[in-house]
């Protein structure tokens, strides 16, 4: 007996609903291994401020605290990092670890990076969504718009999937 797995199904949900309210002047961009990513006005031969948004898929009972841990480890390896605020948030309802450090990148000099993570609970997984945005250390403005864009986060689970005429069948 063979039987069939579908994505998404109840089984596999659907990754979560992602809603962001990016700055008018800021784009969609298509970056490898992430769902999606905004960025700021291109300016020819200057780094190109950005928030890129990425969904990974963990075992049931996953936590917040889980992921804060990891993203803080990887902040502090970043060269020259000098770690930032860290503190959790409440965006539009829903509890979020936040996380800046500025470091020197090798070619792009000195930036500031964010970021943001929750855990969504799918039942049978547990979803984090991060939210990554960074620009040079002294472009204030292009730092505001990746809060705001943050800020208007909105992440909901999947809707609930039943896979009728998909699920598990006899052959």
């Amino acid at each position: 007996m063979t039987s069939q797995q579908v994505f998404p199904s109840a089984t596999f949900p659907a990754y979560p609903a992602i809603s962001l309210t990016p700055p008018a002047e800021w784009t969609p961009d298509v970056v490898p291994d992430a769902l999606g990513a905004l960025k700021g006005p291109v300016i020819d031969g200057e780094y190109t401020a950005n928030v890129v948004i990425s969904v990974s898929r963990r075992t049931p009972g996953y936590q917040l605290q889980d992921i804060a841990a990891s993203v803080d480890a990887f902040m502090a390896t970043l060269p020259d990092a000098v770690l930032l605020g860290t503190e959790p948030a409440v965006i539009n309802g829903r509890q979020w670890h936040v996380r800046e450090a500025r470091y020197t990148h090798p070619e792009a000099g000195s930036l500031t990076q964010f970021t943001a993570v929750t855990v969504v609970d799918q039942g049978v997984a547990a979803d984090v969504v991060q939210l990554t945005g960074s620009c040079r250390l002294q472009e204030d403005d292009h730092k505001k718009a990746i809060y705001s864009l943050v800020a208007s986060a909105e992440v909901s689970a999947a809707p609930s999937q039943t896979a009728v005429g998909h699920g598990p069948s006899a052959r």
